[in-house]
Formats: structure tokens, C-alpha cells, sequence
């Protein structure tokens, strides 16, 4: 049975293609740290829309 991912999270395809980039990319910068807003659940990579739009438009605070 498959759970709705709540609306402030997305799959990690959704930040590649708002980034422009492709999927295995956006893969290898969450596993680097690099990729705004990633986090994991269990073995999927999801992003917190937020976070990502934040820091993505520069609006992050210290």
C-alpha cells in the first residue's frame, strides 16, 4: 500500500527537473550533501520543498 507523500516533500525527480538536471545527478549531490533539502526514508531519497526553495533562491538563514 502506497502512502501520499505530504504536500512540503517530493520525490527527488521533482528537484532535478526544477534544478534542470538529470535524476542520477540529483542522486549523487543528496548522497554528497549537496542537494538542498534531501533527506532519506529508508532507502528513497525525498526532498522538503522548503528547504529546497530556500536555500535554492537564496534565501537561507544562519
Amino acid at each position: 500500500m502506497k502512502h501520499a507523500l505530504p504536500a512540503d516533500v517530493k520525490h527527488l525527480a521533482w528537484a532535478a527537473q526544477q534544478l534542470g538536471i538529470g535524476e542520477s545527478t540529483a542522486y549523487r549531490l543528496a548522497a554528497s550533501g549537496q542537494m538542498p533539502g534531501a533527506f532519506r526514508v529508508g532507502a528513497q531519497w525525498r526532498i522538503s520543498v522548503p528547504k529546497f526553495t530556500a536555500e535554492i533562491h537564496g534565501q537561507v538563514s544562519a
